[in-house]
């Protein structure tokens, strides 16, 4: 599990033994167990910091910017042109001996 909110550089992730830990600016606010004590904790301080930072719209300019840079990202993770290999049978035989 990771969650954040990056305006009030809140995070919440799982460490290595199992412990859910809630962290703002670096320093831990709650660790616990429990997934769903520590998904609500990071849902009560996110409302709260969504008060002081409000979200900031986009101008037609900059979504038109966004549209343009995702579709070119599309584009190139979707190439057909590489990444598939030959289905070839060579190698292989009939016999179950060798």
């Amino acid at each position: 599990m990771k969650l954040s909110f990056l305006p009030g550089d809140l995070h919440a992730t799982r460490d290595e033994s199992g412990f859910f830990i809630v962290k703002v600016q670096g320093r831990e606010i709650l660790r616990t167990r429990s997934q769903k004590s520590a998904v609500s904790k990071f849902n009560e301080i996110r409302k709260e910091m969504e008060k002081r930072f409000p979200a900031h719209e986009l101008s037609d300019e900059e979504k038109t910017e966004n549209r343009r840079r995702m579709l070119v990202d599309a584009l190139v993770q979707h190439n057909s042109l590489g990444g598939r290999q030959k289905k070839t049978t060579a190698g292989s035989t009939r016999t179950f001996g060798g």
